[in-house]
């Protein structure tokens, strides 16, 4: 297996950078998610403002993993630098409501990252996860207690865990199994694509929980297999509106698609690196 490809989002639930080369830290791929728009309630998603999968945004240096350089965004036909005076009154025109572009917070600043308090109606949380009448939810008791209480851990905004894999194997078999629409990595928002071709299991991330990936000098646990929702469908950029591929995962996979990763030890990456899946670091 080898990578084939890697992908930072500077900014949560907005489209990102494709990279050559990254370096992999405790926080993931260094300088993703080091923004998130926050609406004076709670930090925000795709799942409340849907519009925010059809942005983008790059850096304008590199990040070191210390610092957080300025970006620029994409809104529309729209470029503006997160340092423009302007635009959070652009986005709040975009979204409807007044909105932030905010930096990470560090982490014993537990009030910025708790969940809001408002109650959100089962019948918008069942559509949110793509489910029909009579279908299950996801099981999430295993994630952490802490993914209940925050919109994200403290100290980052990442939804539970920091990386996010997902092969070329799964790719393929969801495209089997959804007619009529393209199956595009970007949809997942992955932080690692891992060419897994040759492998015969269908989604096998799925048997990956609880093991390793020695990448270089990296290496990542595996945790837990990722629940998705609709934001896997919506139309932005160049990609329709695709529902079907929502109903393929209910059907075939209960849900999920790719799995969650910590880096227990940190090092450089590169496409084409070789990747190799172990029972032990």
């Amino acid at each position: 297996m080898k990578i084939k490809s890697i992908w930072r989002y500077p900014i949560k639930s907005m489209g990102g950078e494709s990279l050559t080369q990254s370096l992999l830290s405790q926080h993931g791929v260094v300088g993703d998610r080091s923004y998130a728009v926050h609406d004076g309630k709670s930090i925000c998603s795709a799942k409340k403002y849907a519009q925010l999968m059809g942005y983008s945004a790059r850096y304008d240096s590199e990040p070191d993993g210390i610092n957080i350089p300025p970006v620029t965004l994409e809104i529309g036909n729209t470029a503006v630098n997160s340092e423009d005076s302007n635009l959070e009154d652009l986005l709040a025109r975009e979204l409807g409501t007044k909105i932030t572009l905010d930096k990470l917070r560090p982490d014993d600043n537990l009030e910025y990252y708790r969940r809001s308090t408002e109650q959100q109606p089962i019948e918008e949380i069942r559509n949110v996860l793509g489910l029909e009448e009579g279908e299950a939810f996801p099981d999430f008791s295993e994630f952490p207690d802490s993914s209940f209480e925050f919109s994200t851990p403290p100290g980052t905004f990442f939804d539970a865990y920091p990386l996010l894999v997902l092969t070329t194997n799964s790719l393929n078999r969801l495209q089997q199994v959804t007619k009529g629409a393209v199956i595009d990595e970007r949809r997942f928002r992955p932080n690692l694509v891992i060419d897994a071709d040759e492998l015969e299991a269908d989604f096998i991330e799925e048997q990956w929980r609880d093991r390793f990936l020695e990448i270089g000098d990296a290496i990542i646990k595996l945790t837990l297999p990722c629940p998705r929702c609709v934001m896997t469908t919506i139309a932005f950029q160049d990609l329709g509106k695709a529902p079907q591929i929502m109903r393929a995962l209910v059907q075939e996979n209960h849900h999920k698609l790719g799995i969650y990763g910590q880096v227990i030890k940190p090092g450089k990456i590169q496409t084409g690196d070789q990747v190799h899946l172990t029972e032990a670091a």
